[in-house]
């Protein structure tokens, strides 16, 4: 997993039960649109991100484009929560060489 995914899980998971529009995302994750929109396309496409445009009656008049927001699926939340869970290294008395320790 990269850490540009890592960081756009952490964003998901600090909030999990809300919904974020890509703008948001790239600013938390500290991602660049080329990136980002690829890796919320892929993650769409798993079952772990749903989407949904925002209604016209809160952007029409407003000058932008329709807000697209993503929020993480119930798997998503599952895959994220492992994901970000802290690894735990191995000390050097940990590891045996064939065998003896």
């Amino acid at each position: 997993m990269t850490a540009a995914i890592r960081n756009l899980l952490a964003v998901f998971m600090a909030a999990p039960d809300e919904e974020f529009y890509g703008l948001e995302l790239a600013r938390g994750a500290d991602l660049a649109s080329g990136t980002l929109y690829p890796m919320l396309a892929r993650l769409e496409s798993a079952g772990l991100v749903e989407s949904r445009h925002e209604a016209p009656e809160l952007f029409q008049g407003s000058g932008r484009p329709p807000r697209r927001y993503y929020r993480l699926t119930r798997d998503g939340t599952q895959f994220a929560t492992a994901a970000l869970r802290p690894r735990h290294r191995t000390s050097p008395a940990d590891v045996s060489v064939r065998g003896v320790r």
